[in-house]
């Protein structure tokens, strides 16, 4: 019979389900929110720790707990942008070394001081992690961030061929957060740069990681157009020093007042309107990741496999210079919900 030896319960721990940490190495901050229940309600626990490392802020706020800290069912972790800047996997390598640490947790790159986005959470029913989780999530299924957990991110910061693409969060004027788009990474820092979520949006075409629902929106004559990813293919073309990324899209008309969508004339000329405006955007943030030295997309991951000829161990720079582009070609292949 199997034994209880090593039970370990909820009810004798403070179970963390949201951090964050801002500062650097030598002078760092942490918060750590967990629930709290009372007779009447359950509320949010918000307590912080000070330090030179992340684990020595985490015994400093296991000071100032009435029960040990647990991290197992951790939902979320935010980073100072500041913080992100420098060498992230050094705030990060304490989630690995913890066999009782989840590695699917979500994480985020935070604008600004992180003690609002934790006093934001003290008024949540649910507790402070899932509520970011869901978040986060709600962004991943509607293709404004690239999707990522502990585990994936920490792969791309050890990849020389790729780099990161986290979801960029601020606080907006109502106290709540917004998602305020993509903060790009070079290597294993922050370089600084965002996608702004449109933009987000796009480098999720790129990248060909369509979440559950990707719609475009533009003005067509003044009149509203919105239409729905139904299909995407992608295909890399690759030379010595170019790279073309050609992508087929198929769509669904999700709102356009002026209608006529069953005459082939007007499909045509909105498909002629969608491939000029969207090709033109994707290759707009084409520009970006290459200023930011950031390849978001992992071209480097196909050019190092299938012609390491032309690969260089310094890719980032590599990434820059290319001749990058997009080609897109368009097709409306639903105008509703019959046809």
């Amino acid at each position: 019979m199997a034994g209880c030896w090593d039970e370990r319960l909820y009810k004798n721990s403070s179970v963390v389900s949201l951090t964050g940490i801002e500062g650097t190495i030598g002078s760092l901050t942490a918060y750590y929110a967990y629930p709290e229940a009372t007779a009447t309600e359950m509320k949010t626990i918000v307590i912080t720790g000070d330090g030179v490392s992340p684990r020595d802020v985490r015994q400093d706020a296991e000071l100032k707990v009435e029960q040990t800290m647990d991290l197992s069912v951790l939902s979320t972790v935010l980073i100072s942008e500041d913080t992100a800047k420098h060498d992230i996997y050094e705030y990060l390598d304490i989630y690995f070394r913890d066999a009782n640490s989840p590695i699917t947790s979500k994480m985020a790159i935070v604008q600004g001081d992180l003690k609002p986005f934790f006093e934001l959470s003290e008024n949540k029913q649910s507790t402070a992690g899932e509520f970011y989780d869901r978040f986060i999530t709600s962004l991943e299924d509607n293709s404004f961030v690239i999707p990522y957990t502990l585990q994936t991110a920490t792969s791309i910061i050890f990849e020389d061929a790729q780099d990161l693409a986290l979801p960029y969060l601020k606080m907006g004027e109502d106290n709540r957060p917004k998602a305020d788009g993509v903060a790009l990474f070079s290597g294993k820092s922050f370089t600084g740069k965002t996608l702004t979520a449109d933009e987000g949006l796009l480098l999720n075409i790129l990248n060909d990681t369509l979440g559950f629902s990707t719609r475009i929106s533009h003005l067509y004559k003044e009149s509203p157009l919105t239409v729905r990813v139904n299909n995407l293919k992608r295909k890399l073309n690759i030379s010595e020093n170019k790279i073309v990324i050609d992508l087929k899209m198929q769509f669904m008309v999700s709102e356009f007042p002026k209608d006529n969508l069953d005459k082939k004339t007007t499909r045509k000329e909105l498909e002629g309107f969608l491939k000029e405006k969207i090709e033109h955007d994707l290759n707009e943030v084409i520009k970006k990741l290459q200023e930011a030295k950031s390849d978001a997309i992992g071209l480097g991951r196909r050019v190092r496999a299938f012609h390491p000829e032309w690969y260089k161990k310094d890719w980032n720079e590599q990434f820059s210079e290319m001749d990058i582009s997009a080609k897109l070609k368009v097709e409306i292949v639903k105008t509703g919900i019959l046809e």
